[in-house]
């Protein structure tokens, strides 16, 4: 029942927040994707055998990678295949209350995306059991995500972590 009350509550507010696209008369696109999570302790640099680094593949707004505020003018750090968001590009996530910018390469995205599954990894602060378990918590098999939305939607502060939809 708990977890039938996260998905209604993360469909109304996608619908809450298509319609305040709707209304503004934007260009809005929403699509389902496969979401992951990622920190420092399983980041690389490119070459996989260097874990444990805050290095990303595509800076746009930081210089490493960051959970920053969440909002949309401090977005938090994304890593996809860049055929399906180019560098640069922020997105939404309803379910999280969180805007994110597109900065860093995935290894496991780009396999997805080859194969036609749409799969964004988010970053989230912390190392450690914990951050294994906020990664694994979080993790949606199919969510909605608002490519290029407007920067007046709802945030929640503080770590996906503390106030992600898992636990």
């Amino acid at each position: 029942m708990k977890r039938t009350n996260r998905f209604a509550l993360a469909a109304l507010a996608t619908l809450a927040a298509l319609s305040s696209l709707i209304s503004e008369g934007r260009a809005v696109e929403v699509v389902s994707s496969y979401v992951t999570f990622y920190g420092f302790d399983d980041n690389d640099d490119g070459n996989p055998t260097h874990l444990g680094t805050d290095v990303i593949s595509h800076a746009a707004i930081h210089a490493s990678a960051e959970e920053d505020l969440g909002t949309y003018e401090r977005p938090g750090t994304l890593a996809t295949d860049p055929d399906f968001l180019t560098p640069g590009t922020k997105v939404y996530v309803p379910a999280l209350k969180r805007y994110y910018v597109m900065e860093d390469a995935c290894v496991e995205c780009t396999r997805d995306w080859l194969q036609g599954k749409r799969h964004v990894d988010l970053y989230v602060s912390g190392t450690g059991p914990e951050l294994a378990a906020c990664e694994d918590r979080l993790t949606m098999e199919s969510t909605k995500i608002i490519i290029d939305p407007p920067p007046n939607l709802l945030v929640k502060s503080g770590s996906a972590c503390n106030n992600g939809v898992g636990g």
